[in-house]
């Protein structure tokens, strides 16, 4: 009897179980169609919504747009200005009037290069550099750009047996109308190519004969004025460079073209052809005009003429050939006499003339080999000299360790005028540091 009351409650507590869940449960949809309907709408309604606020965002903008245009432009914005930091104590109190002053380093461009020299020779005159080492020439070369016109640039030479002395110390102006460029100082003249170039820049251990005799020993070096400018281009692989120029009198060490009268100027000049042959091959034509006093007679009564040309081949990007020659003829009003044996004659050269040729060959880019042939008749030779001109031949062979060290092994074998010959042996060593402008080729 109490088994059956228990599960009649039992059965009666599961109904009842029953009936809450379903009276508190929510009604379950009819069908699935009905549910996709219902979420359509809700998304078209969202959609409408959306759509509607996007109007009056325009609506508003077109407004504001009609605003600005109608209001007065306003003054653009400033920028912060930056407060500079304090001048140093030293420059706090500079005057005014050094404001906006063109500014400039204040360590120029400075360079050294050596030229030590061993010479021997068959000749036993007792000159300075015969048969010994020695220092032949120590260059201190300055430079600087004063101003966005202006470069100055100098080169100081030391030897062990010569003074010290200015080789070049002059001012280069750019602010001349035509592109003219101007040089003032002491400089080296742009005639011909041996004498307008530095020593170091040579292909030889000495200049050539023609313009030791002519222009000096280490070529022309003057004080004066020269104005050079490109021609303008007619045709597109020539370039034309015209220089004229105004000097003091007289030559360099041991030349004999003008007299020694420093106050007689003389005067220059040179048009220098470059063409561009091919991209391997290039020619290089100049004519020199000079004219100045011998001294002995009127301003002007000596002219010369001179002529350069340079080729240069490239066989290879390493290997180089270059082919050189340049030729000075002059035309003299003086003659000088000379006496021996109680006769007296004059010069033997009326117009003295002379040149050289040289060849030169890039074997590598650390060898090079080359020859020179030189003719030229001395200006002051004595009729009674059994020549009547100096000739020489040479040979020389040089390595290039570097762009700063160069050394050169040259022989040369010489039949002067007077009726002597000489076997001359250089060895040359060229050593360059620092900044300097005409690096070792």
């Amino acid at each position: 009897m109490g088994k059956v009351r228990f599960t009649g409650a039992l059965a009666v507590w599961w109904i009842a179980g029953l009936c809450w869940a379903q009276a508190v449960s929510p009604p379950a949809p009819k069908n699935l169609a009905q549910e996709l309907k219902a979420l359509h709408e809700s998304v078209e309604a969202l959609k409408n919504t959306l759509q509607a606020q996007q109007r009056e965002i325009e609506t508003l903008k077109q407004q504001n747009d009609a605003a600005h245009a109608q209001a007065p432009a306003l003054p653009p914005a400033q920028p912060t200005p930056q407060v500079p930091p304090p001048p140093p104590p030293e420059t706090a109190a500079a005057p005014a009037a050094d404001k906006g002053k063109v500014t400039q380093s204040t360590t120029p461009e400075i360079g050294a290069l050596v030229d030590v020299l061993g010479y021997i020779t068959r000749d036993k005159t007792d000159e300075e550099g015969n048969n010994k080492l020695s220092v032949r020439e120590l260059e201190l070369i300055l430079g600087q750009d004063v101003d966005p016109f202006t470069r100055f640039d100098a080169t100081i030479t030391f030897s062990d047996f010569e003074d010290v002395g200015i080789e070049e110390a002059y001012i280069t102006y750019l602010g001349l109308p035509e592109e003219i460029a101007l040089r003032v100082g002491r400089l080296r003249p742009r005639i011909g190519k041996a004498s307008s170039v530095h020593r170091d820049q040579l292909d030889t251990a000495d200049d050539p004969l023609v313009v030791q005799e002519y222009l000096g020993k280490e070529g022309l070096s003057r004080t004066g004025l020269e104005l050079s400018r490109f021609l303008p281009q007619f045709s597109k692989p020539l370039t034309q460079e015209l220089t004229l120029g105004v000097m003091e009198g007289g030559v360099g060490d041991g030349g004999h073209l003008f007299g020694d009268k420093r106050r007689i100027p003389s005067y220059y000049l040179h048009l220098k052809n470059f063409w561009e042959i091919s991209e391997t091959a290039n020619f290089e034509l100049g004519a020199t005009y000079l004219r100045g006093s011998s001294g002995n007679g009127s301003d002007g009564d000596v002219n010369a003429l001179g002529v350069d040309t340079t080729f240069t081949y490239f066989v290879t990007p390493r290997n180089k050939l270059k082919l050189q020659s340049e030729l000075y003829c002059q035309s003299r009003n003086d003659r000088v006499l000379f006496t021996e044996d109680h006769l007296t004659l004059p010069s033997d050269n009326e117009d003295p003339w002379g040149f050289y040729s040289l060849v030169d060959y890039r074997l590598s880019p650390r060898f090079g080999i080359g020859a020179r042939y030189d003719w030229v008749e001395p200006v002051n030779n004595s009729p009674f000299n059994p020549r009547g001109e100096d000739t020489a031949y040479t040979g020389y062979l040089t390595f290039y360790q570097s762009e700063f060290v160069r050394l050169r092994l040259q022989y040369q074998y010489a039949e002067l005028a007077d009726g002597k010959d000489d076997n001359r042996l250089f060895l040359q060593g060229t050593f360059a540091v620092g900044v300097h402008k005409h690096q070792l080729k």
